[in-house]
């Protein structure tokens, strides 16, 4: 999807003209945040972009596009801000109900884009028309009323198989070992979004929450799977925010009130007008107040997700593990402009308890973006509660940071085309009686190597790349013949290398197909436990954790 969204003509002509007819009010209630010369401003260009819009689209040589050249000017507009700021059409507004309602109506399941048409990507929710029907994860979804998916969005087949609960939807299936398309009529019923796609216990006494977004009612929803983790003898707890781009602000601070004594400050907010300078605190007794929590993070972790592990880390509550996050902290606020369409606007700044800005510097990196002033001080140090340095350049900094793994070309091919999902769709047809804690041992591996040869998978190297461009260069400059051995030689080296990347990656090849043949005959459950030995983050926590000294220690190193 585009960062910018269009507007049609009629909307912003309206805009600007309720603009012009109320600005007297509104700059006298917000007289305190600028200057009288400002908003004179803002008058003078609204009315220059009035006439510059009517003069064109009246006296232009040829006729105009009166809608294109208003979406022209709103683009250009947008393009000097932040990338966060957009419009919103009435096509995106479901993606906006799920955020701040946690749900929706639809059918409850989740798609993706595989081979070109979009899939059912996980097991359906619970309780919903999908699961009871008997939709699988791994079903090519071809049609939504009678009409081909094919060349489709996902958001677009998402927005056809959502809708007003009660209503109907009829969908045509694709499914593996089955020689005819399967035909679905289903009723469209209100969807819950569950936002915590994990939650169980590792071992006896450390337990496991994975939250995947922050919608409204995830805070209750995390104190609820605490308190029944505590009830099955949890001790220690690991919460995983990788992966999580954040969400709503109210949201995290629910979610930060289950770790912190009632008033404790999670989140400031500073924008331009005094209505935007608010603190947020914790506002109930904690569930998990001083038990020992780790709070795994990535580059992905952004947004809500920062100010709940930047709040957990100024105020000394756990230990925060993995990868720098990735440093969104500017606040939306979403202005609807008219029935079909609504302005989501940056007004203010994420500040976490110690006073650092989430947001990172030199973020957007581009001349014409109008928000280039230093966001953060990056060479200032920070301190937390308990007087340990931290970060100020924006993002939160683990407190223990673990090595990113990189994959290996031949499994990124792999995933890319799809061939460990492809391939635990046919085993577990053929062989549904696996047991739940099985290992990949020689027989699967085999079957999946037999696979990739059935389907005649290939896969080019960086070295491969480089080759075929040299080669290339070669050919256009005349010296193609004379470089022919060389580039020979240099190809059977690669194959040579090739033929063992397969044993070279095979621990993460063996994670791959457990993972993918777990969730298809035990569900997403099944399909996180499944890493938990070989992931390294989550390890990393279990030795923290099982260590009291190092948790303390870690905890308590004050700065010099």
């Amino acid at each position: 999807m585009s960062k910018r969204k269009q507007v049609t003509s009629y909307t912003l002509v309206a805009v600007l003209t309720v603009v012009a007819v109320v600005s007297g009010g509104w700059i006298a209630r917000q007289a305190d945040a600028a200057k009288p010369d400002y908003y004179l401003a803002i008058s003078r260009s609204m009315s220059t972009f009035g006439k510059v819009y009517e003069e064109v689209t009246k006296r232009y040589v040829e006729d105009v596009d009166p809608e294109k050249f208003m979406q022209a000017g709103i683009e250009g507009m947008l393009n000097t801000l932040d990338p966060y700021t957009v419009f919103i059409e009435k096509e995106d507004k479901s993606e906006l109900q799920i955020m701040t309602s946690g749900k929706y109506g639809g059918v409850g399941m989740r798609i993706s884009k595989r081979d070109g048409w979009p899939t059912v990507a996980e097991p359906p929710f619970e309780n919903t028309p999908s699961e009871k029907a008997g939709i699988r994860e791994g079903d090519r979804i071809i049609e939504v009323d009678s009409m081909v998916t094919k060349d489709l969005s996902i958001s677009e087949t998402a927005n056809r198989l959502r809708g007003k609960p009660g209503t109907p939807v009829q969908i045509k299936i694709k499914r593996i070992g089955e020689d005819k398309p399967l035909e679905f009529r289903l009723i469209r019923a209100e969807i819950k979004v569950e936002e915590i796609t994990y939650s169980g216990l590792i071992n006896p006494e450390v337990g496991y929450i994975r939250l995947a977004h922050f919608s409204r009612n995830v805070g209750e929803q995390m104190n609820r799977e605490i308190s029944e983790l505590k009830a099955k003898g949890m001790k220690k707890l690991i919460l995983d925010l990788r992966g999580n781009p954040g969400g709503l602000l109210e949201s995290a601070v629910e979610v930060a009130d289950n770790f912190f004594p009632k008033g404790t400050l999670v989140v400031s907010t500073k924008g331009k007008f005094a209505s935007a300078n608010r603190e947020y605190d914790a506002r109930r007794d904690p569930v998990w107040g001083t038990e020992p929590l780790v709070v795994l993070v990535d580059t992905m972790s952004a947004s809500a997700s920062e100010i709940v592990a930047g709040a957990i880390q100024d105020h000394d509550r756990g230990v925060i593990i993995g990868n720098p996050t990735f440093g969104k902290g500017l606040v939306q606020s979403v202005v609807q402009i008219s029935n079909d369409a609504a302005l989501k606007i940056t007004t203010a700044k994420y500040y976490i308890p110690s006073g650092r800005l989430i947001q990172k510097p030199n973020f957007y990196n581009d001349p014409n973006v109008l928000l280039t002033e230093a966001l953060v001080d990056s060479t200032k140090i920070y301190t937390t509660e308990d007087g340990r340095p931290v970060h100020g350049s924006g993002g939160i900094y683990p407190d223990v940071t673990v090595e990113k793994k990189t994959l290996s070309p031949i499994v990124i091919e792999m995933i890319m085309k799809s061939m460990f999902f492809n391939f635990s769709l046919e085993y577990t047809a053929k062989h549904p009686n696996i047991s739940r804690n099985f290992e990949v041992d020689d027989t699967i591996l085999n079957a999946y190597k037999a696979f990739l040869k059935e389907k005649k998978f290939q896969y080019k190297t960086e070295e491969e790349d480089y080759l075929q461009k040299i080669e290339a260069l070669s050919k256009e400059n005349g010296y193609a013949d004379k470089a022919a051995p060389a580039f020979a030689e240099l190809q059977k080296v690669i194959d040579k290398k090739k033929d063992s990347d397969f044993e070279a990656s095979v621990d993460d090849i063996k994670i791959y197909i457990k993972s993918e043949i777990a969730a298809k005959l035990f569900g997403t459950a099944a399909k996180v436990e499944a890493t938990f030995n070989r992931n390294p983050a989550i390890q990393k926590a279990l030795e923290v954790l099982s260590d009291d000294n190092q948790y303390a220690t870690i905890l308590h190193t004050k700065s010099k």
